[in-house]
This record gives C-alpha cells, sequence and structure tokens, in this order.
C-alpha cells in the first residue's frame, strides 16, 4: 500500500507560473502553511488549481524542496493532458490531497482484511475444552512474518492416559547431581544429569549414587574402574545377592557365564544350616566345593585332589595329622610284603639322607636353607625297578607302578587368551611318606626277626 505523507487542511496561494517548482506564498484562511506541517523532501499528493486560469490544473506526487518550493517529481493526471502542467502567472491554489490509487490500494486492503479472518481458526473462547490431546492435532505459531502450522507431535503433549507424549530425543542440560537436567517436580535434586562427555549419572538427595562412564563401565558409590564397580562406606556391605529357593534347597545367586556359555555357580544351600557351596562344570555346574559350620569339604565324596602336579600348595597348617580312610571293608586284602619287595625296602633305608630344596638356596642361601630328611624319588624308582617290581624309568615313555607310594604327574603347556604361556609342560616324580615309611617299617622288622631268629 502506498505510504505518501498525509495532513489534513494543508492548502496555500501561490504565483508562480511554468512547469517548475511553485513557491507556496501563504495559507488560504482555515488551513495550514506545507512549512509547518510537511517535513522537508517528504513526499506526499498534491493539487495544483488556478484560480486566474481556472482551465489550468494539475495532481500528483511531490515534496518541499530546500527552498519551501513544492517540486512536482510525478504528474497524475493534469490539464496538459498528463504532461506537465505550464502555468501561467497569476493566483492558484496548492493543496496536500490524497491521490485516487491511494484509495483504490485502501480499497483493497480493507477487502483482504475483511476476507481473512474466515480464513483463519475461531477464538480460542469459542473452542470446546479438552483434558488431552491428539498426535494429528495442529498449533499455529508464528514464523518470521508469517504464521505455520505444526502438529502437536512436534511438542510434548499428554494423551488420553494421562501420559506425556515426546515424538523425539530429548535434548536437555548436563545438570548436576544438586540439580539434575531430568528430575521431579516435587524432588529437584533427584534424577539424571550428565558428568561429562558419555557419561551418565543417577543422583539422590543431591549426591551421586551410580555412573556409567564412556567404556560402559557401571560404578555404585565410585567412579569405576571395572564392569561393574560397587563401593560402599564403612559398617554398609556394598552388595547383596539375594536368591529364592529353589527345589534343591539352594538359591543359586550368583552364576559365571564365559563366551554365552554357564560355568560357575556359588549359591547358599538352606538345608545345610546356610552351607555356601561352588559349582562347576558346562551346562549344570556341578558342585566342587562347599563350606560349612565347622567344615569345608568337597562337593563330592573321595572325588576331587587338593592341589595338582603342577600346581601345588606350599604347606599345610594343622591342629593333628590327617586322618586318611582305612575301612576293611574297602580293601582287597593282598598280605605281606614279599622277599623282592622287602630287598628293595632295606635298600630304600639305605637312600635316606638330609637334603635342601634348590629355590630355597637361591632365595635364602645354602647356608640359611633349611635342612630336610627323606629320601629322592627317583632313587626310590630305581631300586623298585632293580628288584624287578616295576619297570625302569626310561625317557621315551611316562613311567608307571602299581605300587601308590610312588608317584609321577605330567602336565601340558598353558596359555592365556592372548597366547602367551603361563604354565609351561613339565612333570614331577613324588613319593607317598606315610606309605612309604610304612613299607620301611615292615622291612626293619623282618629284619629284626631274622636276627632275633638266628641269635
Amino acid at each position: 500500500m502506498p505510504n505518501p505523507f498525509f495532513a489534513d487542511l494543508v492548502r496555500e496561494l501561490a504565483q508562480d507560473g511554468g512547469t517548475g517548482p511553485l513557491t507556496p506564498t501563504g495559507a488560504v484562511p482555515g488551513h495550514r502553511r506545507f512549512a509547518d506541517i510537511v517535513p522537508a523532501g517528504r513526499s506526499f499528493h498534491y493539487a495544483v488549481c488556478g484560480i486566474g486560469q481556472p482551465g489550468q490544473w494539475e495532481t500528483g506526487l511531490g515534496h518541499i524542496d530546500e527552498s519551501g518550493r513544492l517540486a512536482r517529481d510525478t504528474v497524475a493526471a493534469s490539464s496538459a493532458g498528463g504532461a506537465r502542467t505550464d502555468f501561467a502567472a497569476g493566483l492558484k491554489t496548492i493543496a496536500l490531497t490524497v491521490g485516487a490509487d491511494w484509495f483504490a490500494a485502501s480499497d483493497a486492503a480493507a477487502a483482504t482484511v475483511a476476507g481473512t479472518p474466515a480464513a483463519k481458526q475461531p477464538l480460542s473462547t469459542t473452542h470446546a475444552d479438552a483434558e488431552s490431546a491428539a498426535e494429528d492435532d495442529r498449533l499455529t505459531v508464528r514464523r518470521g512474518a508469517g504464521w505455520v502450522n505444526l502438529p502437536l507431535a512436534a511438542f510434548a503433549w499428554r494423551d488420553g492416559g494421562g501420559r506425556y507424549q515426546i515424538g523425539g530425543p530429548i535434548a536437555a542440560s548436563s545438570g548436576t547431581a544438586a540439580a539434575p537436567a531430568i528430575g521431579f517436580a516435587a524432588d529437584g535434586d533427584t534424577g539424571l544429569f550428565r558428568v561429562a562427555a558419555n557419561c551418565l549419572a543417577l543422583a539422590t538427595g543431591g549426591a551421586e549414587r551410580l555412573r556409567i562412564d564412556a567404556a560402559g563401565h557401571v560404578g555404585v558409590g565410585k567412579s569405576p574402574v571395572a564392569r561393574l564397580h560397587v563401593a560402599a562406606p564403612p559398617g554398609t556391605p556394598p552388595l547383596i545377592v539375594e536368591a529364592a529357593n529353589e527345589s534343591d534347597n539352594s538359591g543359586r545367586a550368583l552364576q559365571f557365564h564365559l563366551n554365552g556359555q554357564r560355568w560357575c555357580d556359588m549359591y547358599v544351600v538352606s538345608s545345610g544350616g546356610g552351607d555356601f557351596a561352588i559349582a562347576t562344570g558346562a551346562v549344570t555346574p556341578t558342585e566342587r566345593l562347599r563350606i560349612r559350620f565347622a567344615s569345608i569339604r568337597p562337593g563330592a565324596d573321595n572325588g576331587m585332589s587338593l592341589g595338582e602336579g603342577s600346581t601345588r600348595w606350599s604347606v599345610v597348617y594343622a591342629g593333628t595329622g590327617a586322618i586318611n580312610t582305612s575301612d576293611a571293608r574297602d580293601k582287597s586284602w593282598r598280605g605281606a610284603a614279599t622277599s623282592a619287595e622287602l630287598m628293595a625296602a632295606r635298600r630304600i633305608v639305605g637312600e635316606l639322607g638330609f637334603y635342601q630344596w634348590d629355590d630355597a638356596i637361591a632365595e635364602k642361601g645354602a647356608d640359611g636353607a633349611r635342612l630336610h630328611f627323606g629320601v629322592r624319588a627317583q632313587a626310590v624308582w630305581a631300586i623298585m625297578a632293580d628288584e624287578g617290581l616295576i619297570d625302569p624309568v626310561v625317557e621315551e615313555a611316562a613311567p608307571d607302578s602299581r605300587y601308590a607310594f610312588l608317584c609321577y604327574d605330567e602336565w601340558g603347556e598353558e596359555r592365556d587368551g592372548e597366547g602367551a604361556v603361563i604354565v609351561a609342560a613339565g612333570s614331577r616324580f613324588g613319593i607317598r611318606p606315610d606309605q612309604l615309611a610304612l613299607f620301611l617299617i615292615a622291612a626293619q622288622d623282618a629284619r629284626l626277626a631274622a636276627l632275633e631268629l638266628a641269635a
């Protein structure tokens, strides 16, 4: 719409002639002067009418120049056929008016304004009330100089079930433990917050309680250094695991899996008064160890050894000696030692002596290493073979013996997940001291009996 300057009752007389600027000489009675109303240089509609020459007239757009004259910029209509009128000198009037095109534009704008409300939504005071929204509802919002309709799914909205729906990811500020980014209206210091890049934490009461770091580690009460890291203040157990009682009176609280395969269970056996058990084995682990109120026992009778040839216990501390089963009901009795066996035993007695362990000498020196008394296992094996009781020991094959006091173990190489050797392949000879001692006692008794018979 045109916006030339307009003010009413602005009209002056003029005497100039020609086609150039006209100089106002004073206001017509009841009107105002241009110089008092119109800003210099501002465009406005004008109309010039001859009084001495009433046949001369002109309308158009002009402005008041620096000399206070009417500068006729463009002619809209004139007595000269639309050209600039060459006024004759003499009395004439200059008036500030409104052009016909302004009226036309105003009428068009008014028509547009009149039709616009019909295409808009009705006043909100005429809408029906609703307690919830629908996903395809639309909201009209201002965008720049215009308006756009947005679906309600672009906002957070409450559905018919009272839940607030969000149609996309939430972008919240980082927050802190005292003021979490996602919290609760009635509990402002409880919720989720971002500790650092790729690190999420949970706070209650304004204090951090749990953290998940960028590596996927979870820490409870602690910044984690493992997949699950739990810390607790003194006097508080960091972890309590509780499981329901199963049909075998055990609550299998913990299971350990490797590459998707179950390999180990840890659980409490309620029928044993709170026994703690460990089970191992693929798919369905079998009980291997049980810790009871007054004892520690294997999972099954006489089915497991304590230690291995490659991994031995260093020292066993006990209040009393070991008890070995010797029930006659469990034995098939062969009888006394043969003459060859007794001869071997007499020869083994001659092998008894003191020795020091090499690793003790390396650690403590020859003077510091303790002296032990016993036999060298290979010498015992050699004597038994020399008496024809066992096969000789050869390097090409593993030695074998029916005599339980002669022991031999060998093992293969063990590697870790990266292929590094953690246990080298090897072998070790040994004896069962209690059985060997009884074997030697039998030989000494036979020798004493022979001496007594000869006396």
